[in-house]
């Protein structure tokens, strides 16, 4: 189930049946990693260009835009991480959608603002053209809702977020 929610959400190309930025939360240990890297990566549409990164707390926009400019060797060599998400999302080419996962670190390590250059950058999400999943442990949910407050977007269960629970013990086993 879990899945196929998000498989149907970010394959969506009507930005009014998806979401710009979506959250997948849940425990330490519970397998969000696995289940995006296992799980939904090898069942997304070639069409579409995903970008997986393991977020940290000083390297994260750096990083990714190094990872964008390698997957869309169009992008701009020398913009900003701000630059390349804006030129994807007003490109007519292939969806975009990045996961960074234990994006608490990157919560963990900076603050909130808009002025900030991630935080600035997630605005260029759309939906349509480029979608962000943040995969967070579950202690960390508060400060993921201040960052989709600051960019007014809203969690909604269902919508643009699912929580990941750990395995129960029969799952575990047959796992």
């Amino acid at each position: 189930e879990c899945i196929a929610f998000w498989k149907r959400k970010l394959q969506e190309p009507d930005k009014t049946k998806t979401f710009a930025l979506g959250l997948l939360y849940g425990p330490s240990g519970c397998g969000k990693s696995s289940l995006v890297k296992a799980g939904l990566l090898p069942r997304l549409n070639p069409d579409i260009i995903a970008v997986y990164l393991e977020a940290t707390p000083d390297r994260t926009e750096k990083q990714l835009a190094e990872l964008l400019r390698q997957r869309i060797p169009e992008l701009p060599p020398n913009g900003t991480l701000l630059d390349l998400l804006q030129s994807i999302r007003l490109d007519q080419g292939r969806k975009v959608v990045i996961f960074l996962d234990q994006f608490e670190q990157w919560l963990h390590g900076n603050s909130v603002r808009p002025e900030i250059e991630l935080v600035r950058a997630l605005g260029q999400c759309d939906g349509s053209r480029l979608q962000v999943v943040l995969m967070i442990r579950d202690d960390f949910a508060m400060a993921a809702s201040r960052l989709l407050g600051c960019l007014d977007v809203r969690i909604v269960e269902g919508e643009n977020y699912l929580p990941v629970d750990l395995f129960d013990e029969q799952h575990a086993a047959n796992v």
